[in-house]
């Protein structure tokens, strides 16, 4: 779970708007087909780019384990890694697993979560195995 809640601005506006809704949009350019990045900037060019849900799917490429303390002192492991998503691109991201598996090559899922407890803290994606 995001230990910090992630707020809008203008050039992620779309973005949050597709995770409320449980979409992660992608970016498809529309002369090659090529998709890219969510943060790729299309310049408001709606005959250049597209933005299309991704199917949700993806494999780990890399993670590691992020050794922490939770709000009460405890010991706290949290899985962060590199999924490849099915559509190609790579998404940096929190890991829902067992920190002491290993992950090379798994299957996950995408699964939206509030990254904080203020009104203004947006849904974010993060991956779960499956």
């Amino acid at each position: 779970m995001p230990t910090f809640g992630v707020r809008r601005d203008p050039a992620s506006a779309d973005f949050f708007d597709g995770t409320a809704r449980g979409e992660l949009l992608l970016v498809r350019a529309r002369a090659t087909g090529q998709v890219l990045d969510p943060k790729t900037d299309t310049g408001g060019d709606p005959d250049a780019y597209e933005r299309f849900p991704a199917a949700g799917h993806g494999t780990v490429v890399s993670w590691s384990v992020v050794h922490g303390r939770g709000p009460n002192g405890e010991p706290n492991r949290t899985v962060v890694g590199i999924v490849e998503l099915d559509e190609g691109p790579w998404w940096w991201t929190e890991l829902q697993a067992d920190p002491d598996a290993d992950l090379m090559g798994a299957a996950v899922q995408v699964e939206f979560v509030k990254s904080g407890t203020g009104e203004r803290d947006e849904t974010v994606p993060i991956f779960a195995t499956q």
